[in-house]
């Protein structure tokens, strides 16, 4: 639990706690792509929405960067596009947040959790008759205890 809660206060904190530093390199790569990502979407978003303003108020003060490019239905699906995608991005880099909290608190419980040597896995193939009389191939895990 305390892994989970330094990895909200500061993301990557909790992966140093379970001495897993090898993963923060990954959690911060993913905050700075989507942090990335997202400012360019909200620029395009206002630069295509100033410009389906200046359409649209015949006001010469409004600025438009792309004047005479696009058609004002075109501007503003654009806008309403780029704005939709912003706020997807934003939704899923706060499900990357929760993920990255949720993964230092199941890797510090794992920590902890022993194994037993009696455990055994084995990969063989499998062969196996299907209802039409046709063979199907394929790998069977078989697990003792």
């Amino acid at each position: 639990m305390k892994s989970a809660m330094l990895s909200a206060i500061l993301p990557g904190l909790g992966q140093i706690y379970n001495k897993e530093a090898f993963k923060v390199p990954f959690v911060y790569a993913g905050f700075m792509g989507f942090a990335h990502f997202i400012n360019e979407n909200n620029k395009l978003y206002h630069t295509f929405r100033n410009a389906y303003l200046a359409t649209t108020d015949n006001r010469s003060d409004t600025d438009n960067k792309i004047q005479g490019q696009f058609s004002s239905s075109a501007l503003k699906q654009e806008a309403d596009n780029l704005k939709r995608d912003r706020d997807y991005l934003v939704l899923l880099m706060t499900m990357f947040y929760l993920t990255n909290i949720a993964e230092a608190y199941i890797s510090g419980h794992l920590r902890e959790f022993k194994i037993n040597d009696s455990i055994l896995a084995q990969l063989q193939p499998s062969f196996q008759s299907t209802s039409l009389s046709s063979h199907v191939i394929g790998i069977s895990l078989k697990i003792h205890f």
